[in-house]
């Protein structure tokens, strides 16, 4: 199953969505989740109220996403299921979701900013009641595939919501192009976005993500989310939720690389329709088919299996399941002793070893290999050695520093709408920019631009592209020599410089300068 299929019809109308967090207690006794999602990056969107919240923390999960709409309404968050989920140390998110919005597919209503402000009233009314501190954002659902001659309506009616609530607390649900459009044209600063409308691209502004729809959780229907941020919205608990179990980092694999983990990756890109051989080697085949992989997936086609091909590759398996994503979990668990025959099929035997391996990491113990159990399985240990290309540590560029790098760094910061000069000086504008950066995407707010900053600050650029994103990746090759005109457009020599770097670099030499070209520019 592709999590990323934006052609998947949806098995269930989507009600009441997201919503947001606080920075003060309440006379609930409900604070803001001051550790936002260090413990785990997952969890998850439901309309069954019956679902408890000691289920979802005992299954592994941070958080959720929980409902507001027009009352009397079943699926509407409570104030009794708000405390339960806090005392269940669980983040929640509240988002709003009308059938007056869905009805825009008949057509758009005369006056979308009065309809926004009306929404947010009740919004409001109905998230402070349930314990929800003043401070926190609230989501807006736009659950259909709205199309671009609705923009114009789109932004007045989040024009509405914003003069209720304020622009710093107003968030989005929905596809890839909603998304954009409301970050571009500065109508939210908060962002949940689904797969589905997406046709794999994901906007790295949104600080949430909903990536599978149909999960079964205690045996309730629910919608698999992951934040992309430390401050995703939450409010109510640490965010962490059950064992707070800290996740690894999924593992970079190369070519050249050799091990458990590599044929695990081969035998996930076999399960999403590769022709290649399981024998632990990447070589030249495995390259090709990762590359194609990610193209197809609107990833970056470097082909290097890390985080982002990671996330896309897997699938959920369970008891029952067959095939070669089963292989894959057998591999991965043989590396830590099960000694499972290597069959496909997801039998007692695997159940068993699943159970064992999750009990073991403190993890929800259901015996299914979802994504948590993936990303520690993988994750773990050394399921690959050798090959690679190993980038160096992004730096750290702060208040005094000069150079390339702290031009770059500008003009990223003028990317994402800072009101700056761009002259490679850091100074107290530069600070102040930073720093308001890092408030607004749930970073710790010390106005170096360290690795976090970096990661969060980067986005692909190719050809085609224009803009500040492109002076600063301009800046960067210039500093190795390739003499381009810094001009924000992404033309032919920008390409070919951008390969030539990459093919010095032993990077995937494929002209786009994605988050491992990014890093190898400023790092080095």
């Amino acid at each position: 199953m592709n999590l990323f299929d934006s052609s998947r019809v949806l098995s269930r109308r989507r009600l009441l969505t997201l919503a947001g967090g606080a920075a003060v207690a309440t006379a609930t006794g409900i604070g803001f989740a001051q550790s936002a999602s260090a413990a785990t990056g997952y969890g998850i969107d439901y309309s069954d109220a019956s679902l408890t919240a000691g289920s979802v923390a005992a299954a592994g999960y941070g958080f959720v996403c929980r409902y507001l709409s027009w009352l009397p309404n079943s699926k509407v968050l409570t104030l009794s299921e708000a405390q339960a989920l806090t005392a269940a140390d669980l983040g929640i998110v509240s988002n709003w979701e009308s059938d007056g919005l869905q009805d825009w597919q008949s057509g758009v209503p005369s006056d979308p900013y009065s309809q926004g402000a009306g929404h947010a009233t009740e919004a409001q009314r109905q998230a402070l009641a349930n314990g929800m501190p003043s401070s926190r954002p609230i989501y807006f659902s736009v659950d259909f595939d709205l199309q671009s001659s609705m923009y114009s309506a789109l932004n007045s009616y989040f024009d509405g919501v914003a003069s209720v609530i304020g622009r710093s607390r107003t968030g989005a649900y929905g596809g890839y192009h909603v998304i954009k459009e409301l970050f571009d044209n500065g109508k939210i600063t908060w962002g949940w976005q689904t797969y589905a409308w997406s046709s794999g691209n994901w906007d790295s502004r949104a600080q949430l993500r909903q990536v599978q729809n149909g999960i079964s959780v205690a045996g309730h229907d629910a919608d698999l989310d992951q934040a992309m941020a430390a401050d995703y919205g939450q409010w109510g608990g640490s965010g962490g939720g059950g064992t707070g179990v800290i996740l690894p980092s999924w593992p970079n694999i190369t070519d050249g690389m050799t091990g458990p983990s590599v044929q695990a990756a081969q035998y996930l890109l076999r399960y999403h329709g590769a022709s290649i051989t399981a024998d632990g080697q990447f070589g030249a085949g495995t390259l090709a088919a990762t590359k194609s992989f990610q193209s197809a997936h609107g990833l970056s086609v470097d082909g290097q299996i890390g985080p982002q091909t990671w996330s896309a590759l897997i699938v959920q398996v369970q008891d029952g399941s067959t095939g070669d994503a089963v292989r894959a979990a057998q591999v991965e668990l043989n590396r830590f002793g099960y000694g499972l025959t290597v069959d496909g099929s997801f039998g007692s035997g695997t159940v068993s070893a699943a159970r064992a391996f999750q009990s073991a990491h403190s993890l929800g113990v259901d015996g299914q290999v979802g994504p948590q159990t993936w990303q520690m399985l993988v994750g773990t240990g050394t399921g690959a050695t050798g090959g690679g290309t190993v980038a160096p540590p992004w730096p750290n560029v702060i208040d005094g520093d000069t150079g390339n790098n702290v031009l770059a760094a500008q003009y990223l910061l003028l990317y994402h709408g800072a009101s700056i000069t761009a002259d490679g000086q850091f100074g107290p504008a530069t600070l102040a920019a930073t720093k308001s950066f890092q408030s607004a995407h749930g970073l710790s707010v010390d106005g170096q631009i360290g690795p976090q900053t970096w990661s969060a600050l980067i986005v692909q650029v190719q050809q085609g592209s224009t803009g500040d994103a492109v002076r600063a990746a301009q800046v960067e090759l210039n500093k190795f020599g390739y003499g381009l005109t810094v001009d924000g457009d992404f033309g032919s020599g920008t390409n070919s410089a951008a390969r030539a770097f990459q093919s010095a670099h032993s990077l995937g030499v494929d002209g786009q300068v994605g988050p491992q070209t990014w890093q190898m520019l400023v790092g080095s």
